[in-house]
């Protein structure tokens, strides 16, 4: 399953309003989002998509398109929680 940068922020954007907003390319940093909406986020996307994201990972990633390819590969490698 291929998870693309709409997804990740529809799934954000539905919980999180403030960021329902944000583009594929917008950078996490530029957006203001600070280390517990990161927290949240992180908490979302893993429910959303079965395998495990923190924090750390979507601050590395920084932005949602970056973000998608990471949550893809993570289903590829790693068994669904």
């Amino acid at each position: 399953m291929e998870i693309t940068a709409l997804d990740v922020i529809e799934a954000i954007g539905s919980t999180m309003d403030e960021l329902s907003h944000m583009s594929p390319a917008d950078e996490f940093t530029d957006l203001d989002i600070d280390s517990l909406s990161l927290v949240e986020a992180a908490v979302i996307l893993s429910n959303k998509f079965g395998v495990r994201v923190d924090e750390f990972e979507l601050a590395e990633a920084g932005t949602a398109a970056t973000a998608a390819s990471m949550l893809t590969k993570k289903l590829e490698l790693e068994p669904a929680l």
